[in-house]
């Protein structure tokens, strides 16, 4: 075998190395809307309860309000679509013991 056909996995991790470090910039860095963050507050609070009464089911809120439940996210973001929220105005969670920990489940897009 040619020494063009060898491989050496000490060469092929070689320029990793000199990649510059990603500096964090605005563009890069999310907020949360307070609407969004008044409404995982609202979901937190009720987990407790939610989880004996509607565990594996979908639950919406629009800050304080709840505006229901479903067996499919889908069919939640329809629903708050239809009364004309956006998606920074809204959460859709999923009941389940560590949802209010899973705070990428919220950015998840509700296909």
């Amino acid at each position: 075998m040619s020494s063009a056909m060898q491989s050496n996995p000490d060469q092929s991790l070689a320029g990793q190395d000199q990649l510059p470090a990603a500096e964090p910039t605005a563009e890069h860095v999310s907020t949360i809307s307070p609407m969004v963050a008044k409404s995982q507050e609202a979901f937190r609070h009720d987990l407790p309860d939610l989880l004996h009464d509607r565990y594996r089911w979908w639950v919406a809120y629009h800050g304080d309000e709840r505006i229901g439940f479903a067996k499919s996210k889908r069919e939640l973001y329809r629903q708050c679509l239809r009364r004309g929220l956006s998606e920074d105005q809204f959460v859709v969670r999923c009941v389940v013991p560590d949802a209010a920990d899973n705070q990428g489940e919220l950015l998840t897009p509700w296909v």
